[in-house]
């Protein structure tokens, strides 16, 4: 199973779009973690076709009905995704670690520094795509296969 994971595109549709034609064609899942300002979560559900899309609010965010994290299943791991600033993630990860366990989510999709992180603490592995929304763009593609291997692979998108 491939995810494609995004963040921080703060109105850089464009970025959205070229990021889901490069990458996102055999995702099964796509993932914005917030901060899309200008319609992007709405753009990506209705251009994604039969991919599950799971949109979350980041702290810009301030239209729409999405929530401030989001639970879900693939290949047996369970996964949260969140835009991070409720858990002061520009200060350190631990408080997101301890939210994931508390939860039981293994992978954790998070944003709001706009830095590319792929960090285990804990049982949970903690990462970061990057941001869509800054002057090197850049996205992740998260692939899980059935042995519960997870591959993290941070892109360009220019």
């Amino acid at each position: 199973m491939k995810i494609l994971v995004m963040s921080d595109s703060h109105g850089n549709l464009k970025g959205v779009e070229k990021a889901l034609k490069k990458l996102g064609s055999n995702a099964d899942v796509v993932v914005h973690c917030g901060d899309g300002t200008r319609g992007e979560a709405l753009w990506l559900k209705e251009n994604c076709g039969d991919k599950k899309v799971v949109c979350v609010r980041g702290n810009c965010d301030f239209t729409g009905d999405m929530k401030d994290e989001e639970y879900f299943e693939v290949c047996g791991k369970k996964i949260m995704a969140t835009h991070g600033h409720l858990y002061g993630v520009k200060y350190g990860l631990e408080r997101l670690s301890y939210k994931a366990e508390e939860e039981g989510a293994s992978l954790v999709f998070f944003g709001h520094t706009h830095i590319p992180t792929d960090e285990r603490i804990g049982a949970a592995r903690l990462i970061n795509p990057g941001s869509l929304g800054r002057w090197e763009p850049c996205c992740a593609v998260v692939e899980l296969d059935e042995k519960g291997n997870v591959l993290v692979n941070h892109v360009s998108v220019k």
